[in-house]
């Protein structure tokens, strides 16, 4: 597998007692989760979300793939939404997700036919070159206002976008994305895990480029620190446990009116960066 490196960490915040995010991070799967339902029930709908994820993605024997993320996520819905339904206390409980995955990338590689010269086979049944050891990909993928980001070449760029009332606001330019951060109705999802039979989930995929740095976090980080704050942050600060530590403090800081959940990816093996131009 790819070298990564990672920090990660979550808070409760400084207003409310419970802690209704989850996460994971280990051997290229990590999930951020973002409960929500009242007291329990967005702990629950969290917890189920990255357990369900990590149980279907964490196994030695193959590296998964972007149809089996998806499938993960799916089936993740599923158990919430009916674990919602055979417990009155639970009604309504959803939570939203961020995720990147390590794949196998079965498409890399097989552009190039396997023919020689001196081959009597027909050319036109020749199997393409198929690498012995699958090249590998990151698969990324969202439903809810849980982020991604992408740091690359000292730059910042949302990777991800917000199911989110102020997102579609944004998008329609009624508002900016300054004022979406204090809008009175920025907590209102569009979609989240466990609220309908089925989910819809933005996913795709991206080569692995040396030198990337992700942020996965929850709303509690965005809506309390801005985006040049991350820039700051992940550029100063190497060790990703470090940066991560660093952007919980600062959300709890500013007011800390949420739970906050963060990870630093680092992406140490891979082709290499694309012009700063590109």
């Amino acid at each position: 597998m790819a070298e990564l490196k990672w920090g990660a960490g979550t808070h409760p915040g400084q207003i409310r007692p419970d802690n209704e995010d989850h996460l994971y991070a280990s051997q290229g799967i990590y999930v951020v989760a973002d409960g929500m339902g009242g007291h329990e029930a967005g702990e629950i709908a969290s917890e189920l979300a990255v357990d369900r994820i990590r149980e279907a993605l964490a196994d030695e024997e193959a590296a998964p793939t972007a149809e089996r993320v998806v499938e993960a996520i799916s089936s993740a819905n599923g158990d919430i939404f009916r674990a919602a339904i055979a417990n009155p206390g639970q009604a309504g409980m959803g939570t939203t997700v961020t995720v990147i995955a390590v794949i196998e990338d079965p498409m890399a590689g097989r552009g190039e036919p396997n023919i020689d010269d001196n081959d009597p086979l027909n050319p036109d049944r020749v199997t393409p070159i198929v690498p012995r050891q699958q090249p590998e990909a990151l698969v990324l993928a969202n439903v809810g206002d849980s982020r991604t980001y992408l740091l690359r070449h000292g730059r910042l760029r949302r990777v991800t976008i917000d199911h989110s009332y102020v997102q579609e606001l944004v998008s329609t330019g009624h508002i900016t994305d300054d004022e979406a951060r204090t809008h009175p109705r920025r907590n209102i999802i569009t979609r989240a895990l466990g609220i309908e039979t089925d989910v819809k989930l933005d996913w795709w995929t991206l080569p692995l480029v040396r030198c990337d740095r992700f942020l996965l976090c929850s709303d509690g980080l965005v809506d309390e620190v801005a985006d040049s704050a991350f820039v700051v942050t992940l550029l100063s600060l190497v060790v990703p446990q470090e940066a991560a530590d660093s952007l919980i403090n600062q959300a709890n800081e500013a007011g800390g009116r949420d739970n906050v959940t963060v990870i630093v990816l680092d992406v140490l093996d891979g082709v290499d960066p694309p012009h700063p131009t590109l």
